[in-house]
């Protein structure tokens, strides 16, 4: 029997870190819940979940301890997400160093086995915090060094290391006013502890713990937060991350190059594969300075104070999910939106739109870079992301997408709905585009902190819908004939003629031509007078303006039509993204009206 025994195999110890694991992810919800350091953002236990949970599904298990091991911590470097995650994943990285050769965990090596991983985790920091993940860590390291457990065996080592992690755990609030005030523990510290214990479970019965209940999981109680203010308002805004590949990698010359860029900041791995962590307000930065050090991948930026937001100040039961391709105002009404980027790609370097590049660096680009840029639907992986961190702290979600007939992106997101349980989804083809799709998700928005039915809800985003064109105003046509979006001919033709085409979205979702404007002289206001022209004049419109890389102009739009049309409840103006940008080009405009009907 293993509780017996003075050694454990890779085997084992594989079932004894799954047992740990199905043990944090079925308390997730409740991680996310007291998590306020370094940011309430309520995501701890979702990325503790996404980190772990691929080590689950590790194949061809070895007996072989160092071998397990090796491919226990190359699964969490690659799927690391947040804080927690990073460092998890360089505590598996760490307590590799010295156990690559050894067949199994015994009484002799467990001690600098769990020590590397504690030297390991805390180096991959910038700023180590007491009272966090890393301090039950090195408390446990130091307990395993000053004892003998010659004359021991596996299950008594474990008790005691249970022991200590949960003490330590609970005098967490004592080392950081910030847990003390919330009245909880570190999140973090929370679910290595929740590991240790699942583990220890594993070795005392030879079962997985909580295996039964990984689809049912528990919903704790919210635990009020403070300090929320502080934390919304600082300077950081994007959780960013990526994986860096290469031959020896410099991970002190990245760090250097790194470090001074934002807080929060991990760097873990080895010299082949680095994880980065920070918390910054320059995504697009960090990225490239991981690009001079080797190939980057799995990008990611997640916005915070959108997250502190949502979590903690909207009123709706009912969170709203979009794509990148929805451009949007930023403000008050907006706070209950949740955006899952599109990417795009010149040749073969990714970006994630709005993130990876300004408006103004990706227009740019897209004159001057002879590659014609690709967009590419987010993949299913992202929207399950934003789905199961969502399911924290929302009772449903609606998604509102670019129409299905020109993306895959409803494609993706229904994909991900597939593997996302005990959760009410329900994906809307808005059938529009850019400031049109942007007007009906702010008015779903809106509407969400006042209607707490969900079927309700769905209905009145369809009538949404059926009042909100977009019209496309494309200046240059060589954009969209290198994109394949017009073909060559006709667009040579139109060219020729000088004709400006003016686009918009049919009852399918699919582009279609409401007309066209002739030479370039005084276009945007052409433009919209002829969208003025084609609106009910005794209804009230909400309008919004999207301009590529010409926002002077787009300024006079909202000048003319705040004097040519009586019947404005606002206008906004925003940047064109990606989505339509590609093909529409610079100097082109998107203008989203939305008739607003009293019921």
């Amino acid at each position: 029997m293993i509780k017996e025994s003075k050694r454990i195999n890779g085997n084992d110890f594989y079932k004894a870190l799954t047992s740990g694991i199905t043990n944090i992810i079925s308390r997730h919800e409740h991680l996310n819940k007291i998590n306020v350091f370094p940011v309430p953002d309520g995501d701890t236990g979702t990325n503790l979940l996404f980190t772990l949970r691929p080590i689950l599904q590790i194949d061809d298990i070895d007996p072989h301890f160092g071998k397990t091991l090796s491919k226990i911590a190359n699964t969490a470097i690659d799927s690391a997400r947040g804080n927690s995650g990073t460092i998890m994943a360089q505590y598996f990285i760490g307590m590799l160093e010295n156990a690559e050769n050894l067949d199994t965990l015994n009484l002799e090596n467990i001690s600098t086995i769990f020590a590397d991983g504690f030297n390991a985790a805390s180096s991959a920091m910038s700023e180590p915090k007491e009272g966090t993940i890393v301090t039950v860590m090195r408390d446990v390291s130091n307990a395993l060094d000053a004892k003998n457990y010659k004359e021991q065996n596996i299950l008594n080592v474990f008790k005691d290391i249970h022991d200590v992690a949960k003490k330590s755990l609970e005098n967490t609030p004592e080392l950081m006013k910030l847990l003390k005030d919330a009245g909880v523990v570190d999140a973090g510290a929370e679910g290595y502890v929740n590991m240790i214990e699942g583990m220890l479970y594993y070795i005392e019965n030879e079962k997985i713990m909580n295996e039964d209940i990984i689809a049912n999981l528990k919903v704790e109680e919210s635990i009020p937060m403070n300090n929320i203010e502080e934390y919304e308002n600082s300077e950081f805004q994007f959780c960013t991350e990526c994986i860096v590949e290469g031959n020896n990698i410099s991970r002190k010359d990245l760090k250097e190059k790194l470090s001074s860029l934002g807080d929060s900041f991990i760097l873990a791995g080895n010299k082949t594969k680095v994880k980065i962590h920070i918390h910054t307000n320059n995504p697009s930065k960090v990225f490239n300075i991981c690009e001079s050090f080797g190939s980057t991948k799995n990008q990611k930026a997640d916005d915070m104070h959108a997250q502190v937001a949502s979590s903690h100040k909207s009123n709706s039961k009912i969170a709203i999910v979009t794509d990148s391709g929805c451009d949007i105002a930023n403000d008050s009404h907006n706070k209950n939106i949740h955006m899952v980027p599109v990417r795009y790609s010149f040749g073969d370097k990714e970006y994630i739109d709005k993130i990876s590049q300004t408006s103004k660096e990706f227009y740019h680009e897209l004159k001057t870079n002879p590659t014609h840029p690709k967009t590419s639907q987010p993949p299913a992986g992202d929207f399950i992301s934003k789905f199961e961190y969502l399911s924290t702290h929302f009772e449903s979600i609606i998604s509102i997408h670019i129409p299905e007939k020109l993306s895959g992106t409803m494609a993706s997101c229904k994909n991900a709905i597939k593997r996302i349980d005990n959760m009410k989804i329900t994906t809307i083809d808005s059938l529009c585009a850019s400031t049109g799709l942007g007007l009906i998700v702010s008015g779903a928005s809106e509407l969400s902190e006042q209607i707490e039915d969900h079927d309700e809800l769905v209905k009145k985003i369809q009538s949404l819908i059926e009042n909100t064109k977009i019209y496309l105003g494309v200046k240059n046509l060589d954009y969209a004939i290198k994109g394949g979006r017009v073909p060559k001919l006709k667009g040579l033709i139109a060219k020729a003629l000088n004709m400006k085409p003016v686009l918009t979205t049919d009852k399918e979702g699919k582009l279609k031509a409401a007309g066209a404007l002739f030479g370039i002289k005084n276009f945007h206001n052409r433009l919209a007078a002829l969208v003025i022209g084609k609106l009910d004049h005794t209804a009230h419109y909400k309008f919004s303006i999207a301009h590529s890389n010409s926002e002077e102009e787009g300024h006079e739009i909202v000048e003319f039509i705040g004097n040519n049309f009586k019947n404005t409840i606002s206008i906004d103006l925003v940047d064109l993204g990606s989505a339509l940008g590609v093909h529409a080009g610079p100097g082109s405009f998107a203008i989203g009206v939305q008739k607003v009907i009293n019921e």
